[in-house]
């Protein structure tokens, strides 16, 4: 039980560390980007989801310059 607790903690630790070094690829299409990152902020358990506020802030700073200026 120790060990699956350890585990369960660390797990949104690593999400929000992969979500943080994903980036979109320069001539990535915005479909495949949102997939990656979609998949990636999917993962998090309901309760340790973050704020939808703050996922936005990684997608923001994640897309090219030129989506995060369309989306905002």
């Amino acid at each position: 039980m120790f060990l699956e607790k350890k585990i369960d903690d660390k797990i949104p630790t690593m999400l929000l560390k992969d979500l943080g070094s994903l980036k979109m690829e320069g001539k990535e299409k915005v479909k495949d980007f949102n997939q990656r990152f979609t998949h990636i902020s999917n993962k998090f358990a309901a309760d340790t989801k973050p704020h939808d506020s703050i996922i936005v802030d990684y997608y923001m700073s994640k897309a090219q310059t030129s989506i995060a200026q369309f989306v905002k």
